[in-house]
């Protein structure tokens, strides 16, 4: 009889184990569709006892829930459980969603300045659930930008240690976009500062001899606004 019982017991733990695993993929499954362009690799972990909820006759699930927005972490999922024939009940489950992804790392010590070119860094893929959310997936992503900061051979890169190099530098000529209401007249300018788009540096208008401040809004542009 004890053994009958061991039996029974076994059994029950098995078809558990199975409908835990089928609500894994389930989830595995739903974060894959909704974070489908971010090519993230999931492993969910179950933190809360949702044996009650679990039928031995079923191990078909549906994740309802829409309104995810970071999928890492200590998540909550709201589930719908069916049988064989029916709908069986809603019930919200616990989770810690652990995330691998592709990141770029220093194939070298990488001083600070440096502007990025194809050797310098190698694609991998690692653990990144406890890792701030600006990664670098793509060596294209950051090719011919500039270096803010040292990097140490192996270190993960993150999108704010680097900065786009400037399209207006310091001493080189400029086109001076001069605008006056709806007239717009160009001349040329020497620049007394770099800047990047949107910047606003000083330039040196050559006709006039004046020193006058503008915006930049393109490689080698510079729009000066004037007043009626």
């Amino acid at each position: 009889m004890i053994y009958f019982l061991f039996q029974i017991a076994l059994l029950q733990a098995v078809l558990t184990r199975c409908d835990v695993e089928a609500l894994k993929s389930e989830i595995v499954k739903f974060l894959n569709q909704r974070f489908a362009y971010d090519k993230i690799e999931f492993v969910v972990e179950i933190k809360s006892d949702v044996r009650r909820f679990l039928k031995c006759d079923s191990c078909r699930f549906e994740i309802v829930q829409k309104n995810i927005i970071k999928p890492r972490l200590y998540q909550t999922f709201k589930v719908r459980s069916y049988t064989k024939d029916s709908l069986c009940e809603d019930f919200t489950v616990q989770t810690f969603i652990r995330t691998f992804e592709d990141v770029l790392i220093a194939k070298r010590d990488l001083k600070r300045g440096e502007i990025v070119d194809e050797n310098m860094f190698t694609v991998e893929r690692v653990e990144t659930t406890f890792l701030r959310g600006d990664l670098i997936k793509d060596k294209r992503d950051v090719l011919g930008k500039r270096l803010k900061k040292f990097l140490r051979e192996g270190e993960i890169a993150f999108e704010s240690y680097f900065e786009d190099l400037p399209i207006v530098v310091s001493g080189e000529k400029v086109k001076i976009l001069a605008i006056v209401g709806n007239v717009k007249v160009e001349t040329e300018g020497i620049a007394k500062g770099s800047g990047r788009l949107n910047d606003n540096v000083r330039v040196l208008n050559i006709s006039s001899g004046k020193l006058i401040f503008g915006r930049v809004i393109g490689r080698g542009v510079v729009a000066v606004e004037i007043e009626n």
